[in-house]
This record gives structure tokens, sequence and C-alpha cells, in this order.
């Protein structure tokens, strides 16, 4: 079996958005180089007749998809990793 584990995506800075729980990827926002915002959308999972939106976990850019539409994934799976997450993009706020 392949080796998941740390460094599987495309850098160490990048941060992973992953699926809150098991499903099957209905809709992928993105596209490696797109520039995202905090909480922006990435995909949507379906689970249980329910769609669930994952959202970027901080400003950057895309730095790899790893999911495609039909997708089965697992809890805590990495979808989209977000490279970026606290350099030139600006300060980092709380809500």
């Amino acid at each position: 079996a392949a080796a998941a584990a740390v460094g599987a995506g495309p850098g160490a800075a990048a941060q992973p958005a992953v699926s809150p729980m098991p499903g099957r990827v209905v809709k992928v926002s993105v596209r490696t180089g797109d520039r995202v915002a905090r909480g922006d959308p990435v995909a949507v999972l379906e689970a249980m007749k329910m769609e669930h939106a994952v959202l970027a976990p901080c400003d950057g850019v895309v730095g790899g998809v790893a999911v495609g539409v039909g997708s089965l994934v697992a809890t805590g799976e990495e979808l989209v990793w977000v490279e970026g997450g606290g350099g030139a993009a600006g300060a980092t706020g709380g809500d």
C-alpha cells in the first residue's frame, strides 16, 4: 500500500482542507493555482443524502487537489492543500 503520510501534499507550508466525515465528493470548486480566502468552499461532500461544504483552512493559493467528483473519502482525508497560510497575504486576524 502507498504511504499517505506526512509529505503527501505539495509542500511543508501547505495546510490541508480535510474531510469532516466519510462521503462522496460531488463538487470540486478549485484548481491548483487558484487563490482562495479562509472559509471559501473548496469542495462539497455528500453523506447520508446531505451536502457539506469543505472550506479553505487559510488564505493562500491552492497547491494541490487530491480528489475529483465521485471520489469516496474517509474522515480526515486531505482533499485540497492551500499554501501561504501566514505569508505575504496579510495579517490573519481572528473572527
